[in-house]
Order: structure tokens, then sequence, then C-alpha cells
């Protein structure tokens, strides 16, 4: 009998991508391994536990849809310490170790990044598919008006400045993206405290989960296996340099600083 699983989340992870990269976990630098491994199995169980939102208990304040949310955010966030620990061991050590891994403020602003990094490449309307014949991931682009593939890899993905040169950060885009640094801190904080804020009451309620469940589902688990990807593939091609991998690592650091400038943290140790 199969285990009871969230249809939506299932197509997700059953997918011939997203088993082609969790068959290659195994490959990944040990310390990045479990935290992939672990990842996976967070979406396994907020499939299952999703899957009670179809019994008596579903809606109102007993519903399932927190616990099955924060086994997502929680899968997540084990992606992201999997890609920074990843980095670590492929060459981009040097900003890999700012990344603080233990610092949920950190690991939600990556992730966060990672989708702005999507909706910023949408415009050339890429498109991963996989080749079966060839056991690979390939990524379509439209360049010219015409459709290109290539065997996908962070190392064909970058951004650069009007003028043509390598950006060496994403921060001011970002900023300006979301209307100013004061907007992107108010992001940053509220990402770096939303799984509390679903779990504890406070002195006035608590939450009841995502109004679309499925649609949260569906999301955070192809998120979570797009970072699990750029793991297994920066780990593959640590002798080759990704631009995006570089500008993800320092701009997730300047913009946890916008939230958080260092010189403040400063002034209060000191006290």
């Amino acid at each position: 009998m199969a285990e009871p699983m969230n249809e939506e989340l299932r197509r997700v992870i059953e997918s011939d991508m997203a088993k082609w990269v969790r068959e290659r976990i195994e490959t990944l630098p040990e310390k990045a391994r479990y935290r992939a491994y672990n990842a996976v199995r967070c979406l396994v169980w907020a499939g299952g536990i999703a899957t009670l939102e179809d019994t008596k208990y579903r809606e109102g304040e007993r519903g399932y849809r927190v616990p099955a949310t924060f086994m997502l955010t929680h899968a997540l966030e084990e992606a992201v310490t999997a890609l920074v620990m990843s980095a670590k061991a492929s060459g981009y050590g040097r900003l890999a170790k700012k990344v603080n891994i233990t610092d949920h403020y950190h690991k939600t602003t990556l992730s966060w990044l990672c989708a702005e990094v999507v909706h910023m490449l949408e415009e050339s309307r890429p498109a991963l598919s996989f080749d079966s014949e060839n056991d690979q991931i390939v990524l379509r682009v439209e360049q010219d008006g015409e459709k290109v593939y290539q065997v996908a890899t962070l190392g064909l993905l970058g951004a650069r400045a009007p003028d043509g040169t390598a950006l060496e950060s994403l921060a001011d885009t970002i900023i300006e993206r979301h209307g100013g640094e004061e907007e992107v801190a108010k992001i940053v904080k509220d990402n770096g405290t939303g799984r509390n804020k679903l779990m504890y009451a406070t002195d006035t309620g608590f939450l009841t989960g995502p109004p679309d469940l499925e649609y949260n589902l569906r999301k955070m688990a192809q998120t979570t296996m797009g970072v699990l990807w750029a793991a297994v593939d920066i780990a593959e091609r640590k002798d080759e340099r990704a631009q995006i991998m570089e500008l993800i690592l320092r701009t997730t650091v300047e913009l946890k600083n916008v939230a958080f400038p260092p010189e403040k943290r400063c002034r209060v140790e000191a006290k």
C-alpha cells in the first residue's frame, strides 16, 4: 500500500527531474549530503501531513495546514544549508563562509533571493525539461526569437550591468525592485521570523496556515528541489565558476546587513 501523499507534492518530488536530483544527492560533500536528504524527507512529511486536511479536522484552528507548511519551510531551509555547504566544498568557500547556516535570516534571505532570481530570469522565458535519452536536465531559453537548448547548469546564468560588465551583487537590483532599503529590511525580517509566527500563539490568537495549501505544497517543493539541483550542480562542476552562485552568496549577506546593519549590532553588543 502506497504511503499517503498529497498529489500536488507527489507530482513534484517524483518527477523525472526531481528523481535525477535525488539520485545524485549521494555525490554531495558529506556535510551537504545529509541536509539534502533531510530536505527531501521533510517534503515527504509535509505531503503526508497535508493528506490529513481531508479528515474532519481539516478546517479552522485544528487544521493541518500549519504543521504541513512548517515542514515545507524546514525542507527549504535544509536545502539552502545543503547549497551553502556544497558551495564551501566546491570553490566558493570565501563567500559561503559568510553565510551563517544557523542564522534563520541568512537562510530565509538566500531562499527568497533564489525566488527573486527566477523572477528576474523570466524575461528570457527559460524552461527546464528532462532529456531521458541522455539522462540530463536541459535548459531552454529564447534568444533573438529562437529557442536554444543547452545542458542545464548554473554556469549559464549570470547578471550584467547596462554597460555589459559582470555584476558583483544583486543587492541594488533587489532594493530597487522592492521600493527601497526599508521595504527590503522588512521583508528580510518577516521572512526570518515566519516559522515562529506560524507555530507560536500570541496574546491575541494564532495562525491557521495558508488559505491555499495546494499552491504552497507545489511551489515550495519546486523551490526546494531547485535549490538541491543547484547544490548538486556546483559540486559536479567544482572546477568551473558560476557567477550566479557568487552573486547569490554575496547578495544574501548584503541583504541581511540591510535589515541588521553590522555597526548597529556592534554598538548593541558593546553596551
